[in-house]
């Protein structure tokens, strides 16, 4: 890879996430550890952060995961105010009107139940309403579910992200966004904005994914 390339992990999830596992205060421990120049924290539903903040060099980006009332799962990145969850087109609306992105995460995963590829996502609303393409999600668990998103997106005329969907350090930074140049924030949400992503990464190995069920489901039966 080129010297003057960064590597961004751009979906990862923390304890603010209902089944994440990373700690917030070790995450940039972690970006050095993987040399990752940054992360964007997609918690589920809700932003944890709505600025970037940034330490020694290294980037943590505002971003959310919604669950859309109609159409599934829609990243929205550099937020700068908590969104309500409603319909997809509203969401995607709503994080544009705040100068956010909007990536569609994991589109052709038929194994999630609320990805666009099961929720039938019109590809006249991915031209108008989507950014990115997630390219590369490790956890897909069959590499060919990403080789389908990346032809989405070549078709769709889309550039493509990558995110590990990193719910555990055992997962971040599996899937890399390449950015070239970057000194600042402003320089990340210009790379993505026009489009100058490269991409890498493989799926994580599935065992990784079974403390984070465990977590989830130990965390739904406490607040039962």
């Amino acid at each position: 890879m080129n010297r003057r390339l960064s590597a961004f992990d751009l979906h990862t999830h923390t304890l603010h996430s209902k089944d994440g596992l990373n700690d917030p205060k070790g995450l940039f421990k972690l970006m050095k550890k993987k040399n990752l120049r940054g992360l964007a924290l997609t918690e589920h539903w809700r932003a944890s952060t709505l600025k970037v903040i940034e330490k020694d060099d290294r980037f943590i980006l505002p971003a959310c995961e919604f669950k859309t009332t109609d159409y599934g799962e829609v990243i929205g990145l550099f937020l700068s105010d908590h969104i309500e969850n409603r319909t997809f087109e509203e969401v995607a609306d709503d994080v544009h009107a705040q100068g956010g992105l909007v990536v569609l995460p994991h589109p052709c995963d038929p194994l999630r139940k609320h990805t666009a590829i099961r929720k039938g996502l019109p590809e006249n609303l991915m031209r108008k309403h989507v950014d990115l393409i997630e390219g590369i999600n490790s956890r897909c668990i069959i590499n060919l579910f990403n080789t389908w998103a990346q032809k989405l997106a070549k078709r769709l005329e889309k550039p493509v992200t990558a995110g590990s969907d990193g719910h555990s350090f055992l997962e971040v930074g599996n899937a890399r966004t390449w950015l070239q140049d970057i000194s600042c924030p402003e320089d990340i949400y210009t790379a993505l904005k026009k489009g100058r992503t490269q991409i890498t990464g493989h799926c994580s190995i599935f065992l990784y994914h079974i403390p984070t069920m465990l977590w989830q489901r130990l965390r739904k039966i406490a607040y039962e």
